[in-house]
C-alpha cells in the first residue's frame, strides 16, 4: 500500500509533466533556425546592394519563413530604397510579432515622418494607454507562458493545501494558490486580448499616391478627405470591393480594396 509521501512524489511528477507538455508547442513555435538566405541578404544589405538584399528577403517570406527581424531588416531595406509604404508595412508587421522592440518603434517613426499625412490621434485616455501598453509589453505566446506558470504555481500550493495538517501552512497555501490561479487568469486574458487585436481589428496601410475617402461604397458618393500613401488605417467593414476605414483622427469613409495591403 502507497503511503502519503509516494502519493506527493506521483503528482509532483505528472505536475512537472503537464508543464513540459504545455511548454512545448510554445518553444517549438519560437525556435526557428534563421535560413542561410537570411544571412545573405544581410552581407548584401551590409554591401549596400539594397536591390539584391530585398530579393532574398522577399523570397525568404515566400518561402513561409516570418519573425519579427525578418520583418524589421525588409522595412530597413524597403527604407534604404525610399519605398516608404512598403517600408511602414513591413515595421507595423514586425512590430506585431514584438510589440516592444524599441528599434523598430524608432525606424517606424522615421518612416511616418516621410509621409505626406500628418494625422493628429485621438488622445487615449490614462487607463487606455495604461492597458495597451500592458497589453503589448508581451506576444500572446510570451503571455500564455507566464499563464501556465502561474497556473503551474497554483496547482502546487493547491497539493500542499489538501495534504498538510498545519493550520498556518493550509491558510498560507490555499490564499497563495488562489493568487496564482487569479494571476493564471488574468495573464490569459491579456494573451486572449493580444491574439484579437492581431486577428479582428485588421489594420493596413495606403499604397496609392493619393486616394480620396467616400463617404460610401461607390464611386458616385460624396467626396469626404484625401489620405496619401504611408498612412495606416483601421478597417472596420467591407462590402464588395469596399473596405469601410478609420483614420487615426476618428474619421471614417470608405475606399477601394486595392489602394490598401492589410499589416
Amino acid at each position: 500500500m502507497m503511503t502519503a509521501r509516494k502519493y506527493i512524489q506521483i503528482i509532483g511528477l505528472v505536475l512537472f509533466w503537464v508543464l513540459i507538455v504545455s511548454l512545448w508547442p510554445i518553444k517549438s513555435s519560437i525556435a526557428n533556425p534563421e535560413p542561410e538566405t537570411i544571412k545573405q541578404a544581410n552581407l548584401e544589405y551590409a554591401a549596400g546592394f539594397y536591390d539584391h538584399a530585398l530579393e532574398l528577403y522577399l523570397s525568404v517570406i515566400e518561402a513561409g519563413y516570418v519573425s519579427p527581424e525578418l520583418y524589421y531588416n525588409l522595412g530597413n531595406t524597403y527604407f534604404k530604397l525610399n519605398r516608404i509604404p512598403e517600408a511602414i508595412l513591413n515595421y507595423e508587421r514586425a512590430m506585431k510579432l514584438d510589440p516592444g522592440d524599441e528599434n523598430t518603434q524608432f525606424n517606424l517613426e522615421l518612416a511616418r515622418a516621410r509621409t505626406i499625412d500628418k494625422i493628429e490621434s485621438i488622445p487615449e485616455l490614462f487607463y487606455q494607454r495604461w492597458f495597451r501598453l500592458l497589453v503589448n509589453s508581451y506576444h500572446a505566446d510570451g503571455w500564455g507562458t507566464i499563464s501556465i506558470v502561474f497556473l503551474f504555481l497554483s496547482l502546487i500550493l493547491a497539493v500542499v493545501f489538501l495534504i498538510t495538517v498545519r493550520r498556518w501552512l493550509r491558510i498560507f497555501s490555499f490564499y497563495l494558490a488562489a493568487l496564482f490561479l487569479v494571476l493564471s487568469l488574468s495573464t490569459l486574458g491579456l494573451a486572449y486580448v493580444q491574439q484579437q487585436q492581431l486577428t479582428e481589428k485588421p489594420e493596413a496601410i495606403i499604397f496609392d499616391p493619393s486616394v480620396t475617402v467616400k463617404s460610401s461604397p461607390s464611386d458616385a458618393s460624396i467626396d469626404l478627405f484625401v489620405i496619401h500613401e504611408g498612412t495606416k488605417v483601421l478597417i472596420t467593414d467591407q462590402v464588395g470591393e469596399w473596405y469601410e476605414v478609420r483614420i487615426a483622427s476618428g474619421s471614417i469613409g470608405w475606399l477601394k480594396t486595392d489602394v490598401v495591403e492589410k499589416i
